[in-house]
């Protein structure tokens, strides 16, 4: 059965008046010339319900049209995607200038994971260059790059996205943590004080725009207040935040009980992503306060976080091995004290 067009659907809607044949804008307008009863052209009315039965008949309808999944929970299931890659994969076979299903294939690449991002970057910026015009690319295409080391790309990426969309959160944060990465402490500033006043109770950005003010040689404490206001939660992220400052300008006596009281109490807020780190500052500051029991214990609890740390295993190993030496030379010492 042969699919109607939409104008051939919207041709069939139309008055009878208008005839069987071609219809012409200005005889439609001609029938409609007659006034609604709110005083504008009739005619207004129909062209305007033209033009949407005309976006809604015409409209992208391709498995990827309008879908933006951006977490793991919104990725389709590996049987799915791998069924859906197929099927693209065949259409390009057949037709390499499918841009459509280069696109598609793209998105559902990145969906599978870092192994597949050289393959999803190649298809997306293939079909960019042959004409797809979607700021969903930007996206996609931000994280890979940023994914890969390739953070210029990532970041003109995201700005492209950001033009479009201003308010978008994620890659606004993005956005702020790249430039604070690569030590461009004023622009991270910026971007976190947009974030925070689109969003002025949003802890992550609060706290983040108090490191970066720190970094750029601007007092943080004003924003470290505001966190100590909103909440025990804020209150907990304001203190680990004192002490990663603390444990950066080399302060580790002072680091060092922030960070343990980070530790400690972060398993009430699940939210909190910077637990790793927390243990590897606080293994480093008892390192270098020449506390081995203390490290002993950080290191141990970042390694149950990151078990293929290697530069973790290899201190925490020196470590034990150091203690273990320690042991025997008191015993012997003991020993040789029993026997006088």
């Amino acid at each position: 059965m042969r699919c109607e067009s939409g104008k051939d659907l919207l041709k069939k809607a139309l008055p009878r008046s208008f005839g069987g044949g071609a219809v012409s804008f200005s005889s439609f307008k001609t029938v409609l010339r007659g006034r609604s009863s709110y005083g504008a052209p009739l005619w207004l009315f129909a062209v305007f319900i033209f033009i949407a039965a005309y976006a809604v008949f015409t409209r992208e309808t391709g498995p990827a049209a309008g879908r933006f999944p951006r977490a793991a929970a919104d990725f389709l299931e590996k049987s799915r995607l791998d069924g859906k890659l197929a099927g693209l994969d065949e259409r390009i076979r057949n037709n390499p200038n499918d841009i459509q299903a280069l696109f598609e294939a793209g998105i559902l690449k990145f969906q599978k994971g870092p192994d597949s991002y050289i393959d999803a970057i190649s298809d997306l910026e293939t079909a960019r260059s042959r004409g797809v015009a979607d700021i969903r690319i930007f996206y996609y295409l931000g994280r890979m790059y940023q994914a890969v080391g390739l953070y210029d790309f990532a970041l003109e990426e995201y700005r492209r996205l950001l033009n479009n969309r201003p308010e978008d959160f994620e890659v606004r944060m993005l956005t702020a943590k790249l430039f604070y990465a690569s030590g461009n402490y004023p622009q991270a500033v910026r971007e976190y004080e947009t974030l925070s006043a689109a969003h002025p109770d949003n802890l992550p950005a609060l706290e983040n725009l108090a490191l970066s003010r720190w970094k750029n040689k601007q007092d943080p404490q004003p924003v470290l207040d505001r966190l100590g206001e909103l909440g025990p939660e804020a209150a907990f992220r304001s203190g680990y935040i004192a002490g990663r400052m603390a444990y950066e300008k080399k302060d580790y006596a002072s680091a060092a009980p922030l960070l343990s009281r980070a530790a400690a109490e972060s398993a009430k807020y699940p939210d909190f992503s910077d637990l790793a780190l927390v243990y590897q500052m606080l293994g480093d500051s008892f390192l270098k306060l020449r506390s081995d029991a203390g490290a002993v214990f950080a290191l141990t609890e970042l390694l149950k976080l990151t078990p293929a740390n290697e530069e973790a295993r290899s201190q925490l190993a020196r470590l034990t091995k150091a203690r273990e030496r320690a042991a025997k030379e008191a015993a012997r010492a003991q020993g040789r004290k029993g026997k006088k």
